[in-house]
């Protein structure tokens, strides 16, 4: 009869904890590594301050693209008035203080455009003024210049705009690779914490089967005990198994939820009950590294940066040479202007005017400056092209390294695999042989953290294997399994 009534109890409790896991499933939100990647390169604050710079970059390159463009402006002065007594210059030559009550207003509508060629502006401009005398004789003179078309470069020999067109664009693709770099450390940084919930996951279920196992021992371990053929010593080695793998549960929960909660806060997402899938279908195949450094060189972002280094430095190198010697700069202006105290006569009899300037300024003597400047120029380009070759060599060797690990990893991923099989078997063997009494408990527990110890190295290599694949995918912004390049911002 009690033993009818054991078997009901037993019955009960797991017909309420299967409900209850049922319902904790019904709960819970499945999530594979492709879609938690998806949602972090959507919703991440990583993403947002990746994509925040791309913006930041974007507005600068469309803002270069129009300083090539002509810009139209009117400028005005409505009016400016003066009423004073000011020192005035005599047609004499002589000065005198004259009372001055009198408005000024003026008008100016030009259209500018920058030429790339030579790096001046040349513009196009009408200029409507008046003058209004106020006090005794009231008159208005107005003066007009319909059509004028002025040039005007500040240094001949260096050209700002030629250089800008160079940087520039290189900047903004720059900016692109660096965004889909972000995308790609994203994806891995996704994996990490994956795979985390996905490792103490599995830990938490190790430690529930460790400790029932252990409760399953004790009881046939007593049995043996009244048979004598269990010591004592035994039976207080699994009590003290069942205390630790206790503790150990709730230890692994707590890093489970953990875990968990780290999780869904990179995802930015307020779910936190979710219940994730063991990406344990990988598909391998072999990366040539000269394929990998072709592509590297073709699509990542370090060899980029290190042409735009280049390049700022010859551009700083060729503004200090020119600044040192001699420097030319010209203003030329042709146009038609006219005066009349009547606004509608304005136009008639036009007058020709033109004033064109040309500058120039050289250094006699200025104690090694010039000069001093030139070689520190000259030597921070040489700087810049030694750091550019070491960092080429650091990219080549890391690239090599990842696609030696990549390759190698074939073997490690079936080793692990076959070694997690070993342990299972040999583990569900050796606790069989112990419940004959073949074995001692000892024996046992090593069979035990072989298995446990396996478990782990098998998912660590799953792990492995996507940590892998996108370190070489940001390396080199190419997809090897699709034969394509990673898709990058437009």
């Amino acid at each position: 009869m009690m033993k009818s009534n054991y078997i009901c109890l037993k019955f009960l409790i797991a017909s309420l904890f299967t409900l209850n896991f049922f319902s904790s499933e019904a709960q819970t939100r499945q999530i594979t590594l492709e879609g938690a990647i998806i949602i972090a390169q959507k919703n991440s604050l990583d993403y947002k301050v990746a994509f925040n710079q791309y913006q930041s970059d974007l507005w600068n390159f469309k803002n270069y693209q129009s300083l090539f463009l002509p810009t139209l402006e009117l400028e005005g002065t409505i009016p400016s008035y003066t009423r004073s007594i000011n020192r005035i210059t005599l047609p004499n030559g002589e000065d005198a203080f004259v009372a001055q009550n009198q408005s000024y207003s003026s008008l100016n509508l030009g259209i500018r455009q920058r030429v790339g060629i030579t790096g001046g502006i040349v513009s196009m401009n009408t200029v409507l003024n008046r003058i209004d005398i106020f006090g005794q004789s009231r008159q208005g003179s107005y003066s007009v210049v319909p059509f004028s078309i002025s040039y005007y470069q500040n240094t001949v020999g260096f050209n700002e705009f030629k250089w800008t067109k160079r940087t520039e664009p290189l900047r903004y693709e720059l900016s692109r690779r660096q965004l889909q770099n972000s995308m790609e450390g994203i994806a891995g940084q996704s994996v990490d914490y994956y795979f985390e919930v996905i490792s103490s996951q599995n830990q938490r279920l190790l430690s529930r089967q460790n400790l029932i196992n252990s409760q399953n021992l004790l009881r046939i371990a007593n049995e043996r005990f009244k048979l004598g053929t269990v010591s004592q010593g035994e039976i207080l080695q699994i009590r003290l198994n069942i205390l630790n793998a206790q503790n150990q549960v709730r230890e692994d929960s707590i890093n489970f939820v953990l875990a968990k909660q780290k999780f869904s806060a990179y995802l930015d997402t307020k779910d936190e009950d979710w219940e994730l899938e063991l990406p344990d279908k990988i598909n391998f195949y072999t990366i040539n590294f000269d394929n990998a450094l072709e592509q590297a060189k073709k699509n990542g972002q370090e060899i980029l940066a290190f042409r735009l280094k280049r390049i700022e430095a010859e551009r700083q190198l060729a503004q200090t040479k020119a600044s040192n010697g001699l420097k030319f700069n010209i203003q030329a202006n042709f146009g038609v202007s006219n005066t009349s105290t009547n606004f509608s006569s304005l136009l008639n009899n036009l007058a020709n005017q033109q004033n064109i300037t040309l500058g120039f300024s050289v250094p006699i003597l200025d104690w090694g400056m010039a000069k001093t400047q030139r070689l520190r120029a000259e030597a921070d380009l040489s700087i810049v092209k030694n750091q550019n070759d070491q960092k080429n060599r650091e990219v080549e060797q890391e690239i090599a390294l990842q696609i030696a690990k990549w390759n190698m990893h074939r073997t490690v991923f079936q080793t692990a695999v076959e070694a997690k099989d070993i342990a299972d078997k040999s583990y569900q063997l050796e606790l069989q042989r112990y419940s004959k009494g073949s074995i001692s408990i000892n024996d046992l527990n090593v069979a035990q953290s072989q298995k446990d110890a396996a478990s782990a190295s098998y998912i660590q290599s799953i792990k492995k294997y996507w940590q892998l694949l996108y370190t070489i995918r940001k390396l080199t912004l190419y997809d090897f399994y699709k034969n394509e390049n990673v898709a990058i911002v437009q």
